[in-house]
């Protein structure tokens, strides 16, 4: 049932200043709850730098014990264990454990599927390292900062490539 004092009001009607004012509190709401991260330039760039360099399938992370926080864009962990991550594309899965180190780096250990040899190379702004899989898919990163951005990029080995696997596989820049 309307308020037949708002009857003839319609969808079109230009703002007033109580909209004005509701649209204020909401933007105030956005800026101080849900900021725009302060390296979104960055990230963006990175991410488009990758994807121009490479004619690669992206994952999407598809499983984990994480919580996004966007405004924060950081990945936090509950009650203290250690969270693993999962990337998804059509035919290869990343999952990858961080953990910190006593040198106050970040150690990553990493599984692959389907079983076989990758190399594995993580790209942060700063730097990139390499690393290759054991016939499991297994492989290890150390000594990565901590608190950066990085981003995998996957590479099967030819047999996989034959057996229909992408010739490269990149992740989701994300921040530890």
């Amino acid at each position: 049932m309307t308020r037949p004092e708002l009857e003839d009001q319609g969808d079109y009607e230009p703002l007033d200043s109580c909209d004005q004012r509701i649209l204020t509190v909401i933007n105030e709401l956005h800026r101080t709850d849900d900021p725009i991260p302060e390296d979104l330039n960055e990230r963006i760039l990175f991410a488009l730098e990758i994807e121009a360099e490479l004619d690669a399938r992206v994952a999407s992370i598809s499983q984990n014990e994480l919580s996004l926080v966007r405004g924060e864009a950081d990945l936090a962990v509950g009650q203290g264990d250690h969270a693993s991550i999962t990337f998804d594309c059509e035919t290869v899965t990343v999952m990858v454990t961080p953990r910190p180190t006593a040198m106050g780096e970040v150690r990553l250990d990493g599984w692959i599927g389907p079983e076989g040899t990758y190399e594995v190379e993580i790209r942060s702004p700063q730097a990139t390292k390499l690393a290759s899989s054991d016939e499991t898919g297994r492989f290890v990163l150390e000594g990565l900062p901590h608190g950066q951005m990085f981003q995998l990029v996957i590479r099967p080995a030819e047999g996989l490539q034959r057996e229909g696997l992408p010739a490269v596989v990149v992740t989701p820049a994300v921040r530890l």
